[in-house]
């Protein structure tokens, strides 16, 4: 594992905040300046953050007309794994676990199943809240 990486994505509360900044806001996009207001930093310090997220392959800078705009490399690996322990994170803060989830689809699911067959007078077929509770 190349501890580098990790370093320039988590250096400081900064770089936290930068991911976090784009994490939440899905195909956000800035110029460095922009970043600054956002962020409440100094140019200098967005900069340095901007530089290692670049590096790491995080964010990927592109240029729009004569500006040039920081966004999120959606097709980096790291990027993925990324978003994928901060998705995990939001889950566990949420109280939400997997077996909870499917537990919760599982009930929605039986729910529309027994008003569809409460609309057909078909009770027979219809599944039963307590039989799926053994599944999960």
């Amino acid at each position: 594992m190349d501890v580098k990486v990790i370093k320039q994505m988590f250096g400081s509360p900064t770089h936290v905040k930068t991911i976090l900044l784009f994490y939440n806001g899905g195909s956000y996009f800035d110029n460095i300046t922009g970043l600054t207001k956002a962020l409440g930093k100094s140019h200098v310090t967005v900069r340095k953050v901007v530089s290692d997220l670049l590096k790491a392959g995080i964010l990927k800078e592109v240029t729009v007309g004569r500006s040039r705009v920081i966004k999120i490399n959606e097709d980096s690996p790291y990027t993925k794994a990324l978003f994928e322990f901060l998705d995990k994170i939001k889950e566990i803060e949420e109280g939400k676990t997997e077996k909870d989830r499917i537990k919760t689809l599982i009930e929605r699911r039986a729910a529309k199943q027994g008003e569809s067959s409460k609309n057909a007078n078909n009770r027979n077929n219809s599944i039963k809240i307590r039989d799926l509770k053994r599944w999960v």
